[in-house]
């Protein structure tokens, strides 16, 4: 069963959402941080004025079971939605073509619902609110109440996905007791009507294979950045790491642009997989950039990605400017890409 990746952190269609080495209840706003002994995440969302540690005991089912998503309803101003997915529908999912189709393989776990206050209270919310056995009221901020949902009322689980599911859903008391929340401007939040124009930009604020600090300001230094998603499960397939290298050389000697070459591996963060890059890597002596995969960006990818090798251009922006090339391609192609694209853009 080929693994679900790219989900195990909030798909949030507000703040960049990085790493860190923060944990616990202490303020995360606007990264994601890993405990190394709990494998817990700590979720900061500053639009949201929000942060908060996932369960300990979701950890195992992260990238087979945990599916996130971040929507907006009429009168919420954001839902945070943990959901579960069986391991069988993974495929399915992942290829549905719409929103409707790829929700209706996930069963809600719990959400956060933000919320002006008083449309929890003169019935506005109703129908979202009866989907969950349990509503409680955590916090409010700005005439806005945040509040945990859980577990759902329709499940239709059965076996050992309804005793995992279980086992999620006891554990999220512990993700209400992490929560904190703080002052926040709620004109920070972008619409879900907007949110297509974000999937023209490339954002990221995360680390390096080499545990260096980066983030999508990077694209600021150059006229021009190639950023080539690809994934250890598609190793047999595709292993593109000496032709990045080769390409990464030629923008190193263009005199009058600035070119990048950047490898975003999907199937990270993962020890293992960082791993076999590494070692992938240093065969192919492999001086490019190569970054481990945030939250926003992954989001982008499940959205966006049929598949990889895939490869796009962005400008100094982070707009991407070109279609998406897909499959492995030699050294000539991505140069000739490159010269259109500098051209193009002059």
């Amino acid at each position: 069963m080929k693994k679900l990746i790219l989900t195990i952190a909030v798909l949030s269609v507000f703040a960049a959402v990085g790493c860190s080495n923060t944990t616990g209840n202490q303020s995360a706003a606007g990264s994601s941080a890993v405990s190394s002994e709990s494998q817990t995440h700590t979720v900061g969302l500053k639009e949201l004025g929000l942060t908060y540690t996932t369960p300990a005991a979701w950890a195992e089912f992260e990238t087979t079971n945990l599916y996130p998503l971040t929507i907006q309803s009429e009168g919420t101003l954001a839902r945070i939605i943990y959901n579960y997915v069986k391991e069988e529908d993974v495929p399915s999912m992942e290829s549905a073509t719409d929103s409707a189709s790829y929700q209706s393989y996930l069963t809600p776990i719990c959400e956060i619902m933000v919320a002006p206050t008083e449309n929890f209270s003169n019935n506005t919310l109703k129908d979202l609110t009866s989907l969950y056995e349990n509503a409680e009221n955590v916090s409010e901020q700005n005439g806005y109440s945040y509040y945990v949902l859980y577990p759902c009322t329709a499940n239709s689980l059965e076996g050992k996905d309804l005793e995992n599911y279980n086992k999620m859903a006891d554990a999220v008391p512990e993700l209400i007791e992490s929560i904190s929340t703080e002052d926040f401007n709620p004109e920070d939040i972008k619409p879900i009507i907007d949110t297509d124009e974000l999937k023209k930009y490339i954002t990221f604020d995360t680390h390096t294979l080499e545990g260096e600090a980066i983030d999508s300001t990077v694209f600021g230094d150059y006229d021009l950045t190639m950023v080539n998603f690809w994934g250890t499960y598609a190793v047999d397939k595709s292993n593109e790491q000496s032709v990045l290298e080769e390409v990464y050389q030629y923008c190193l000697g263009l005199k009058d642009k600035k070119v990048n070459v950047i490898n975003a591996i999907v199937d990270t963060p993962s020890e293992e997989n960082e791993k076999i890059v590494k070692e992938l890597k240093s065969e192919a002596g492999g001086t490019f950039t190569t970054i481990v995969m945030d939250d926003v960006l992954a989001n982008w990818a499940v959205e966006n990605l049929e598949g990889v090798p895939t490869t796009v251009f962005v400008n100094s922006e982070g707009k991407i400017i070109s279609d998406q090339i897909k499959g492995a391609k030699s050294t000539q192609t991505y140069i000739d890409d490159i010269e259109y694209y500098l051209a193009w853009e002059q």
